[in-house]
């Protein structure tokens, strides 16, 4: 781990479920939109597994989220799964994604219209890329690598809800991986990952009734 000393709790990271944004491929970033009904499919399908997880050793449990609303829309029903009151989530806009700042909203297609290859050339170079009036990465990594090093030294097994880009950084600086090889990670809404110990394991979820 780069930054904060390495896990030694599980910490459980789940993206928010799919959104009306994702679903039209929009760029969502500090603005939002309502989970699909099937993002409210997914949140149920985590927390089920989720739940599973957590069972298999008892122990104190942490439970973070950002604080922007498809988070805390799919927190509640992953929480619900879990048996949690809605108060033992705590918002940390730490979690919050990346802002893309005046190209929150559009398509990548209607972004490459004024701005010829931007993701492509996003993807190559993270750390030299700022989009207009957008989020530098290095801000987004240093709000990443602090608030993974307070989860490290509370020795806490942690749950956290939050997004695709900065969820793979906090990822990323788990794995102590590069920029570039931290924004191509994979960044599923049916699926989450367990980070322990320098690694991370992948966790299937199945939509569905009996999860």
């Amino acid at each position: 781990m780069a930054a904060g000393g390495t896990l030694t709790a599980p910490l459980y990271l789940l993206r928010h479920g799919e959104t009306a944004w994702n679903a039209e491929r929009r760029v969502q970033g500090t603005r939002d939109s309502a989970l699909t009904e099937r993002g409210r499919a997914q949140a149920t399908a985590m927390g089920r597994a989720l739940r599973k997880e957590l069972a298999r050793e008892q122990r104190p449990t942490v439970f973070l989220r950002s604080p922007l609303g498809r988070v805390r829309e799919t927190a509640l029903l992953v929480g619900r799964e879990l048996g949690l009151a809605p108060d033992e989530w705590r918002d940390d806009p730490r979690l919050a994604e990346l802002s893309y700042g005046e190209w929150e909203g559009l398509t990548w297609p209607e972004i490459e219209a004024e701005r010829r290859n931007a993701y492509l050339d996003w993807k190559a170079n993270p750390e030299a890329f700022v989009m207009p009036g957008g989020e530098p990465h290095g801000d987004l990594h240093r709000r990443a690598s602090e608030i993974l090093a307070e989860i490290a030294a509370s020795g806490r097994r942690t749950v956290v809800v939050g997004h695709g880009v900065s969820g793979a950084v906090l990822r990323g600086i788990h794995l102590g991986i590069d920029a570039r090889r931290t924004i191509a990670l994979e960044k599923p809404q049916d699926a989450f990952f367990r980070l322990f110990a320098c690694a991370e394991t992948r966790i299937e979820v199945a939509l569905g009734p009996s999860g």
